[in-house]
Order: structure tokens, then C-alpha cells, then sequence
């Protein structure tokens, strides 16, 4: 029985050890030797093999942030890009949320250890073990700390062909990984509004440092993800051979 046909809560666990078979190139291209040394998966690891997306953002996001991170997610499923992001409210949410309902794959990367892992009760209704991973690069009964949130992060990256920040403060968590995305080389999307002044100001800041603007398209009125694809089709899955060598997260 494959292992994703499982109890709704729990699939059989796969240990992935750096070096070993299964374990994701794309985290050793980003990581480098600060690769984790071991990950810990329940689910359709498959879909490391696949290009995946990279949603960002606040636990406490605006309308239009969430707005925004539904719209990108439905249309990563639209376009068979796994979503990867945390397991928190508000954007992490929206977007495993959003893409699951649109018939896409998700990765949940969490920021503890796999045995603390439970599905979310509002993300029940459209679970589906064979569209989803959850993976930890923590001890498994290691706890949340903040600490393990940022490093967390750090391979949220590593999994994403691409990242798209929503909403980001003038510090904290999701400015901290929208500058180590531009530290590793990749694509980095930021959303863009007309008044970003009160919850995202850290946007801006990203804007300077490199980012791409993510604007909503006036022809069909959604956020303009042609060129996320395009930028995808730069940085292939694994092998990652554009990323400079120079490039690897801290």
C-alpha cells in the first residue's frame, strides 16, 4: 500500500537522509554542506520532484493579502506547481487551502518536529495524502521554537523553484526569508499594492533589494503569474544548474 493511503491524521513515515536515495538535490544545490542532515516526510514525497512555489507571508495578513495568496495557489494548481509553505494561519493557510481545493499538491514544511504534526481541522475537507507532503528537518519530537521557524523557512526556499512574499513587516519572519531568497539566487516575487504602508512595509524593502513585483494583471483581473512560470522555467527542479554558485542560504 502506498504510503499516503493512510489514516486521515498520520501516513507511514519516510526518513530521507543528505546523500542517501529520495532526498531532495534542490535543498543540497540551495543548502550546500548546511543541507539538514536528515529530513522526516508522510506523504506523496513525488512531489519533491516537482517544480514547487513558494508562499510567504503573515499569520495575520490582510484581505488583500489573503486574497492574493489565493488567487497565486489556485493558479499554481492550474498549472500543476506544488505550493510549499509553512503550517501557520493566515498565508500558510490560504495557500495549502486554495491550491488543494483547485486540485494541486501542497508541502507543508513545518517548524518542529514530525510528530507533532496534525492536519488543521479547516484543511480537512479538501485533504488528500496523495496530493500533499508534510515534511520536518527537525528531531521528531523536537518542539516549536522560534529559532526552528526561521531555519524553517530557510527550506521552504530550498523546495521552491520560485518564492512569492505577501505581506511582510519591517522585520520579523517573512522579511528574513524574502532576503534569503534573494541570497540563494532564486526568483523572488513580491506582492505589490497600491498602499502597502500598513501591512507590508517590508515589501518595499524587498522591492529595493531585487525583487520582482507581482501586480495583478488588468486583462484578467488576477495576479500576473505568467511571469512566475516564466522565471520557474529558469530554475528547473533538482539540478537547479543556474544557480550561482556563489549562492547558498546562511
Amino acid at each position: 500500500m502506498p504510503p499516503f493511503e493512510s489514516t486521515i491524521d498520520h501516513a507511514q513515515q519516510t526518513r530521507l537522509t543528505r546523500g542517501g536515495a529520495g532526498y531532495p538535490e534542490c535543498v543540497i544545490a540551495v543548502m550546500g554542506d548546511k543541507a539538514p542532515a536528515h529530513l522526516d516526510a508522510m506523504g506523496n514525497s513525488d512531489l519533491l520532484n516537482r517544480n514547487g512555489l513558494g508562499f510567504c507571508g503573515s499569520r495575520r495578513a490582510s484581505a488583500k493579502g489573503l486574497d492574493t495568496t489565493r488567487d497565486c495557489a489556485r493558479q499554481a494548481a492550474e498549472h500543476q506547481v506544488v505550493a510549499v509553505s509553512g503550517n501557520a494561519a493566515g498565508v500558510d493557510f490560504a495557500a495549502h487551502y486554495s491550491c488543494l481545493e483547485s486540485g494541486g499538491s501542497t508541502i507543508l514544511v513545518l517548524p518542529e518536529g514530525i510528530n507533532h504534526f496534525r492536519i488543521r481541522k479547516d484543511l480537512r475537507p479538501v485533504w488528500d495524502w496523495s496530493r500533499v507532503l508534510v515534511i520536518s528537518s527537525f528531531n521528531p519530537d523536537d518542539p516549536w521554537r522560534a529559532f526552528r521557524a526561521m531555519a524553517r523557512n530557510k527550506l521552504i526556499i530550498a523546495l521552491s523553484t520560485a518564492m512569492i512574499v505577501i505581506e511582510a513587516g519591517e522585520k520579523g519572519g517573512t522579511l528574513h526569508a524574502g532576503e534569503e531568497t534573494l541570497k540563494a539566487g532564486l526568483p523572488l516575487y513580491v506582492a505589490h499594492y497600491q498602499d502597502m504602508s500598513v501591512h507590508a512595509r517590508g515589501n518595499q524593502l524587498l522591492l529595493d533589494r531585487g525583487a520582482e513585483k507581482l501586480s495583478k494583471s488588468r486583462r484578467t483581473n488576477r495576479a500576473n503569474f505568467a511571469k512566475v512560470l516564466d522565471a520557474m522555467k529558469t530554475f528547473p527542479p533538482l539540478s537547479r544548474p543556474n544557480l550561482p554558485q556563489q549562492a547558498r542560504l546562511l
